[in-house]
Formats: structure tokens, C-alpha cells, sequence
């Protein structure tokens, strides 16, 4: 092996030593205590996990309807909210026989890919290692992400803010760069679409919104298109696996929004988001205070001022984006003129952060490095790029202290009720909020919602509360039911498309129901089956997603092989 390519060997690893160090650094102040630390959705997404946990205990790893979490009602949550990218929570809570350090393990895991696709994207837009390196610490280390991972506990929207960089690199190289780079665009939509819906839908909007005004600049624009065409046709085929039963689930009845907000009135005041990214605070919200972007990336907006001249085109363009996002949340913005449309889906305009956030991270990192360039002396620069990297973890340091001492160590009381840790029970961790069972619910099944949540079915015209009910992946069994043959029986799980029901090792038919849940009649007095049997769209989303991925990386790897040979033959030749 060449010098120069142990050299590079070396640069790589140590790269890779030092993210490795800094997404441990990112959990280690609230992992050493042994505990999850109260966020606002903390109950819901843990459950998440331990269903999980329990489906890959047991063998599976497609858990269409939750029937060990979310009070045994056959929630059909893997369907509805996306669950591939919550996997390696669920594998590290195994492998570490702990749910708090599989859960933290989770978070350091997607640190770490933050910080290796910014500094990639970072990277391919010309600009140095340690640029590239500025805006990885940058934006893994910002508020608003820290406040998705820990104060909200907002895992979807904290998954889907590791892919943003993918997303946004790869239509800038649809549009300004590299075309044959379109596959970022497409992968990085569609493990977006695998982590979370409603950022999905903010990304496209974002995406579609700089599409349209710069497609104007481009001289090429039927490449563009198709490179465009491509990225969506691959991103829908690698996300089949969720959307696919998905849009099944969507086509066969209807269904509320799920958690409908007025954006009007969940729009922030600027003074109370400046004074938030001021107070440099992570700590969770409350009635009149805000989340901010802080204290780095507002000074990034400030000091981008007075380096904007110096800026080039595409700087002072990520730079005016970052600037114009952190104004669109805040009510400056008329979010009224969008309450009855389809934008109103994302509820809270302080979503729009995350594009605030991977935006500014980057001008940041142009700052500090136009302010590179100034220092002649090599042991200045040292001290210099030393100096940048403390600048942006210590304030951030400083504010998980503030989060950490909020909370407490044994719980806290919020809006007048116990508000408790998580510890690592395997149990149901039920405190906080709802369980929000209402949002999956069929239409039709709502008026009965209460009576599916407390487990009471109809037999033979009588409501009699279920209490025995054991769970296996993607299936529910109803024990100890007070039956005879013949008998009609209205479970309390509302009816789904796929779903099935046995008894005494035979299929029975479904028949209609009032509540439109399971109804059906009896063969015996035995034990009851429903079973979610994937159907022929489910197992195509599983295939065409394998197809994506599998074929993608055979790509990935011929290109490798094919340029490391190209490289030797040249070589080679210049060698002779």
C-alpha cells in the first residue's frame, strides 16, 4: 500500500474516531444518570420502541398493528407512522439489555450519521474539511435538534432532521451541481418518508418552493427535470415498504387528521423566539414561551451581516434561506391565509426550524471559515479552528445542564399531574400524556372510541369488558370470553382492511358492526384470533423497497470497484 493512501486511511479513521467521540458526547450527560429524561412525547415514541422490542424478540420485524403497547386495542400504528428508522433504537435495547442505553445508543447512532452526512454534503459542495466539519458540529449540536431529541422527545421529526442535508444537497445538485448526485435527493426523501410523515410533507413543500424559483436559472432544464423524475420514482420505491400499506389503509375508509391544530394560534411571536434562542433554552415549552434556534445560529444570523459581501452566490442564497425560514415561523409570517389548507397539516410553524437550523449551520461554517482565511500564522489557525469547535459545543453544553437540573432526576409536576422519567421499564410506560388513540381510529368507529379504549365488547347484545388479552406480533388473542357457538360478537378493535379472526383453528367470517369494529359470529366458546395478514400491496412494498436498496448499493459498489480499477490501470500506465 502507498503512502499516500495509508495517509488517507489514516485521515479517514480518525474522522470517523472524533464523530464517533462527539455523538457519544451528545448523550453522555443525560445517559451516565441511568435515565430518559421527561420530554413531551417521551411516552408515546417509548412505547414505539418497546413494541419493537417485543416483535423482534419474537421474530418479527414488521409490526403492522401495536398489540403489546398502546393498551392492547390493535393500534395500527406501524401502518400509520413509520417505524423503519426506529429499529436501531429497539436492536441496541436488546443487544445492551437496557431500554435507557439502547434508547441513548439510538440517539448517539443517529448523531453520528448527522455528522457524517452534513460534513459529506458539506464537503461536495467544494468546500474544506474543516468547513465541512463546522457546520456537521454545527447543526448535530444546534437547539432546535437537541430540543427534538430530548425537551420534545419528537423522534420522528428528530430522525427525519438526520436526512435533511441528503434532501437539500441533492437538489441543489439537480439544480446548480452535479446531476449524477440526484440519488441524494431520492434517499434522503425517502428515509425522511421512513421517519416521519409530516416532515416529509414540510421537506416537499421546501423542496418545491426552491424548485420552482431557481429552475428558472438553470440552462439545462430537461436534465434537471428527469434527474428530478429520477429522484422521485427511486425515493417512492425505497419508501414502498411504508407507503404502500399506507395509502391501502387510506383508500379503504376514512380518516381525521391526526392531532389537528389552529397554525394561527400556534405561531410564536419573534421577540419570543429571539428571546428563547437568546436565553440559549432547550427546556421544554410552556404557555407563552418559545422554542428558538439558539444562541450560535442567532449570531450567525447577526455576524452573516457583516460577512454577506464576502459570501459567494450560493452562501448568500443559504444564508437569505436561513434567514427568511427563522422569520416564517414566527407570526410575522400571515400564517392565516393558510388555516384551511393543506399547509395547516404542519401544526406548529416552529417545525420550520429544521430548515432554519441545517441553513444557518452551513453560513455559520462559512463565517468561521472566511475568518480562517484572515490568520497567516499555522499555530494561530490551530488555536483558531480549536477555539470555533468549543464555541459551539460548550454553549450547547451549557444548555442540556439547564434541561438536565429542570427535570429533576425523579420526575416533576406539569399542568398539575406527575410527570415521571423513564427507568427502563419493559412494561407500558404510562405517564404523561394521552396515549393519542384517536388518531388512527376510523371515522366511523370514533363515537366508539372510549368504549374500544376500556376494552368493552358486545356479546349476544351485552357489553361485557375484556380482560384477558395476549399478545403475539401483529396479533391479538381474546381469552376467557363469556361465549357459545353461534353467539354474535363485536370485539373492541375497530375493523381494518386486512385483519382477520379465528377460532378453534378456522377462519371466521366478518360480518357489519355497529361501531365498525371486529364483529363477527361464533364457532365454539374457545379463544378468539385477530390477525393482521399482510396483503399482496404489503408484501409488494416490502419487495420493491429490498429491490431499491439491494440494487442501489450493487450500484454503489460497482462504481467503486470500477473507478479503484480505472485508477489502477492509470497508474499503471504512468509507472511504465
Amino acid at each position: 500500500m502507498k503512502i499516500g493512501s495509508q495517509n488517507k486511511w489514516i485521515k479517514l479513521f480518525i474522522q470517523i474516531i472524533f464523530f464517533i467521540v462527539l455523538s457519544i458526547w451528545f448523550v453522555y450527560p443525560l445517559q451516565k444518570n441511568g435515565i430518559i429524561y421527561f420530554g413531551d412525547d417521551m411516552k408515546y415514541h417509548v412505547n414505539r420502541i418497546l413494541e419493537l422490542i417485543n416483535n423482534l424478540r419474537n421474530g418479527n420485524v414488521y409490526p403492522y398493528i401495536y398489540t403489546y403497547t398502546f393498551d392492547k386495542i390493535g393500534y395500527p400504528l406501524g401502518i400509520f407512522y413509520p417505524w423503519v428508522t426506529l429499529l436501531p433504537f429497539a436492536f441496541f435495547s436488546i443487544v445492551l439489555k437496557s431500554t435507557v442505553n439502547g434508547i441513548y445508543a439510538g440517539f448517539a447512532f443517529y448523531t453520528f450519521l448527522t455528522l457524517v452526512f452534513m460534513y459529506i454534503c458539506v464537503k461536495k459542495m467544494n468546500k474544506s474539511k474543516f468547513q465541512a466539519n463546522i457546520a456537521a458540529i454545527m447543526y448535530a449540536f444546534c437547539a432546535y435538534r437537541t430540543i427534538d431529541a430530548f425537551s420534545r422527545f419528537a423522534l420522528g421529526e428528530f430522525l427525519a432532521m438526520v436526512f435533511l442535508p441528503l434532501c437539500l444537497y441533492g437538489m441543489y445538485a439537480i439544480l446548480f451541481g452535479d446531476k449524477k448526485d440526484w440519488p441524494f435527493l431520492a434517499f434522503g426523501m425517502s428515509f425522511t418518508l421512513l421517519s416521519h410523515v409530516l416532515s416529509t410533507f414540510i421537506f416537499t413543500l421546501a423542496l418545491l418552493t426552491i424548485f420552482l424559483i431557481f429552475i428558472w436559472f438553470v440552462e439545462d432544464k430537461i436534465n434537471t427535470i428527469v434527474s428530478l423524475l429520477k429522484a422521485g420514482i427511486l425515493a417512492i420505491s425505497s419508501s414502498a415498504i411504508f407507503l404502500f400499506p399506507f395509502i391501502e389503509q387510506e383508500m379503504f375508509q376514512k380518516f381525521n387528521p391526526p392531532s389537528p391544530m389552529d397554525i394561527t394560534s400556534t405561531a410564536n411571536y419573534m421577540d419570543q423566539i429571539v428571546q428563547a434562542s437568546l436565553r440559549n433554552s432547550v427546556l421544554r415549552s410552556t404557555s407563552g414561551i418559545a422554542y428558538g434556534i439558539g444562541i450560535t445560529l442567532l449570531m450567525v444570523i447577526i455576524v452573516g451581516i457583516v460577512f454577506f459581501e464576502r459570501f459567494d452566490l450560493t452562501s448568500k442564497t443559504i444564508y437569505l434561506l436561513g434567514i427568511i425560514s427563522f422569520v416564517i415561523t414566527s407570526t410575522i409570517f400571515p400564517w392565516n391565509l393558510f388555516k384551511n389548507t393543506p399547509v395547516s397539516l404542519i401544526q406548529f410553524p416552529m417545525r420550520i426550524l429544521v430548515l432554519t437550523s441545517v441553513f444557518l449551520s452551513y453560513s455559520g461554517s462559512d463565517i468561521i471559515e472566511l475568518m480562517l482565511s484572515s490568520i497567516n500564522s499555522m499555530t494561530r489557525k490551530k488555536l483558531f479552528k480549536i477555539s470555533m469547535i468549543l464555541l459551539i459545543l460548550i454553549p450547547w453544553f451549557s444548555s442540556i445542564s439547564q434541561f438536565k437540573k429542570a427535570s429533576q432526576s425523579n420526575g416533576e409536576i406539569y399542568n398539575g399531574s406527575l410527570v415521571e422519567n423513564y427507568n427502563g421499564s419493559l412494561k407500558e410506560y404510562r405517564y404523561g400524556i394521552a396515549w393519542y388513540l384517536d388518531q388512527y381510529t376510523p371515522k366511523k368507529s370514533m363515537p366508539s372510541y372510549k368504549e374500544i379504549e376500556n376494552h368493552l365488547a358486545i356479546i349476544d347484545g351485552k357489553k361485557e369488558k375484556i380482560t384477558s388479552i395476549y399478545s403475539k406480533p401483529n396479533e391479538l388473542i381474546y381469552k376467557n370470553l363469556k361465549i357459545k357457538a353461534g353467539e354474535k360478537v363485536d370485539l373492541p378493535i375497530s375493523i381494518y382492511k386486512n385483519l382477520h379472526v379465528y377460532q378453534a383453528g378456522k377462519e371466521l367470517k366478518l360480518i357489519n358492526s355497529k361501531r365498525n369494529t371486529v364483529a363477527f359470529r361464533t364457532n365454539s366458546n374457545k379463544s378468539v384470533v385477530v390477525k393482521y395478514v399482510p396483503s399482496i400491496i404489503d408484501r409488494l412494498g416490502i419487495l420493491l423497497t429490498s429491490m431499491a436498496w439491494i440494487i442501489s448499493l450493487a450500484a454503489v459498489i460497482y462504481k467503486r470497484v470500477k473507478y479503484k480499477a480505472r485508477r489502477g490501470t492509470v497508474s499503471c500506465q504512468s509507472n511504465t
